[in-house]
C-alpha cells in the first residue's frame, strides 16, 4: 500500500461576520465562540487528516487561512490568497447579501489571484436559518453554475462542519488518487494465478514477519481449499476472509478492511 504525505493551503473567504473564524475553531478544536471578533489580517490553523483508499493512504495536512472579510483590504487579501490550493466560500444564511457576494465578489477575487482551484460554497448559521430559505436556494444555484459543491452548516452546533472540510479534502487529493490509480492499473496482475501471487506477497510485506505470514497464508489457503497450481475464485475469496482477520490483529481494522475489499476486487476481475 502506497503512503503519501500531502500539504495544502486552504483559504476561507466571505463577508465580515459570516462565521469563518467560528467554522475553523469548530473544525480544528471543536470549539465555538459567539463573540464576534473582526480578524486582523490573517490567522493560520492546521489540521491533519488521514484518508485510507484502496492501495493508498494519504496523510493530508491542511493549513487553513482565515482572511479578513472587509472588502476594502484588498492588498492584505491578495497577499494571503497567493499560493492557495483550495477555498471555502462562506455566506451567512440569515443575510442573503453575504451569499450573493460569494459569486459577485469573492470568487472573482480568488480567480483573479490564483485562478480556478477546488472550491466549496458554504451557507453558515443553519441553526437560525431555514434550509429552504432564499439564501440556501441561491447558494445551491450559484454553486451548480460554477460546477462546485454547496453545503449548509452551523459553526454553533457543529452540524455538517466536518463534512465541509472533508468535501474539500477529497477535491484536494483527487489528482493524487488519479495518479495512484493509473500507476496501479499499469502494474496490476491479470490472471488469477498472478493475482494470488501478488496477494501473498502483499500480505507478507504488510504483516512484517515473513515466516509467520507464510504460515498464516498456508493455513488459510488449506482451510479454504485453494489449489495453488490451479486456483479457483471461490476458494481464494474464502481464504481472503481469513487473511483479513489476521491483519485486523497485526495492523488495524480499517487497513484490513481496505485490503480485503481491494483483494476481492482483484480476484473477481482476474482472468482464470
Amino acid at each position: 500500500m502506497e503512503l503519501r504525505d500531502i500539504l495544502k493551503k486552504v483559504v476561507l473567504l466571505g463577508d465580515g461576520g459570516v462565521g469563518k473564524t467560528s467554522l475553523i475553531a469548530r473544525y480544528v478544536v471543536n470549539k465555538f465562540d459567539d463573540k464576534y471578533i473582526a480578524t486582523i489580517g490573517t490567522k493560520v490553523s492546521r489540521k491533519d487528516i488521514q484518508m485510507v483508499k484502496p492501495d493508498l493512504i494519504i496523510n493530508l495536512r491542511i493549513m487553513i487561512w482565515d482572511i479578513l472579510g472587509q472588502k476594502e483590504y484588498s492588498k492584505v487579501r491578495s497577499a494571503s490568497l497567493s499560493g492557495a490550493q483550495g477555498v471555502i466560500l462562506v455566506g451567512d444564511l440569515s443575510r442573503p447579501e453575504t451569499v450573493q457576494s460569494l459569486e459577485n465578489f469573492w470568487l472573482k477575487e480568488v480567480r483573479q489571484v490564483v485562478g480556478t482551484i477546488p472550491s466549496v460554497f458554504v451557507g453558515n448559521k443553519l441553526d437560525i436559518a431555514d434550509p429552504e430559505s432564499i439564501s440556501a436556494t441561491m447558494l445551491q444555484s450559484m454553486a451548480q453554475k460554477q460546477g462546485c459543491p454547496s453545503m449548509l452548516c452551523s459553526a454553533k452546533t457543529g452540524d455538517n462542519v466536518e463534512e465541509v472540510f472533508a468535501a474539500l479534502g477529497e477535491m484536494l487529493v483527487a489528482d493524487v488518487r488519479a495518479q495512484s490509480a493509473a500507476k496501479e492499473k499499469a502494474k496490476r496482475p491479470q490472471t488469477l494465478a498472478e493475482v494470488v501471487d501478488f496477494i501473498v506477497h502483499d500480505f507478507c510485506v504488510q504483516y512484517g514477519d515473513l515466516e509467520k505470514a507464510m504460515l498464516i497464508v498456508q493455513h488459510q489457503f488449506e482451510d479454504a481449499g485453494v489449489d495453488i497450481r490451479k486456483p479457483q475464485k471461490e476458494s481464494v475469496l474464502q481464504a481472503l476472509d481469513g487473511l483479513a482477520k489476521a491483519e485486523e490483529l497485526s495492523l488495524t481494522k480499517t487497513v484490513a478492511r481496505v485490503n480485503l475489499e481491494e483483494r476481492q476486487r482483484m480476484v473477481i476481475l482476474a482472468r482464470v
